[in-house]
């Protein structure tokens, strides 16, 4: 069988090839770029935590000042983490402080608005280790604790008991 060249089957796949060359000879530089700037793996165990904290907060390295403030209290007492239903970001920042404050016992509120003074007032205080405000207002009875940013502050409302 002969083979038919027709010079415009030839001018569309030579077009079609010099526009792939030229797509991958001024893309390679960029995603080589990209991939040495900003590299993939994880820079640290709290790396994801660390990384949503500094997001919807500002605070770099937020997570390890966290988890000091649980370990300092007692590990059987409850940590209370007040959220708001109607916002998202209020929302990450328990589910992370709910994640931090581990081994210790949770207790998620999320409220209407942004004071939690009715809920706060019908707890024991003796069963409370902390209580973190994600964006929500700390009653003024209530008081001051470490902030984390905007919008996330967490009051130890105990300290562990160190034997000698």
């Amino acid at each position: 069988m002969p083979v038919r060249f027709s010079y415009g089957r030839v001018a569309h796949v030579l077009l079609w090839w010099g526009l792939a060359v030229a797509t991958l000879l001024v893309s390679i530089p960029r995603i080589y770029s990209g991939v040495t700037d900003h590299p993939l793996h994880s820079t640290g165990p709290l790396h994801t935590c660390d990384s949503y904290l500094k997001f919807a907060t500002g605070v770099s390295g937020a997570s390890k000042d966290i988890i000091s403030i649980f370990q300092s209290t007692t590990a059987s007492k409850r940590i209370i983490i007040f959220t708001r239903k109607d916002d998202a970001f209020s929302s990450g920042l328990g589910l992370t402080a709910a994640y931090l404050a581990s081994p210790h016992p949770v207790r998620l509120f999320e409220i209407n608005g942004t004071h939690p003074d009715n809920e706060l007032s019908k707890m024991n205080p003796d069963e409370v280790a902390a209580v973190v405000l994600c964006r929500v207002n700390r009653p003024h009875w209530l008081p001051a604790g470490q902030v984390f940013g905007s919008g996330l502050e967490v009051v130890s409302t105990s300290e562990k008991k160190v034997r000698r």
